[in-house]
């Protein structure tokens, strides 16, 4: 039962799809395809968290009026 192994023809693929620039743009096309995949779920999701609360004053508003400049020309 010796029988002699045949390689099988797939195994010795190595000419362009091993190249460097079509493994480059298969890299960036599915890195792109992620991205865009990703943004489309939190677009649909929307927002996961609480809403933030307005900023804290600690005193009065301020004033847009300045109220001493009335009455003056120039």
């Amino acid at each position: 039962m010796d029988e002699p192994r045949v390689s099988a023809p797939a195994a010795k693929a190595t000419g362009r799809f091993r190249s460097p620039p079509f493994v480059l743009g298969g890299f960036l096309l599915l890195l792109a395809l992620v991205f865009l995949g990703s943004y489309a779920l939190g677009a649909a999701v929307g927002p996961v968290g609480p809403l933030p609360d307005a900023p804290a004053t600690t005193g009065p508003a301020p004033a847009t009026e300045h109220s001493h400049h009335e009455g003056h020309t120039g």
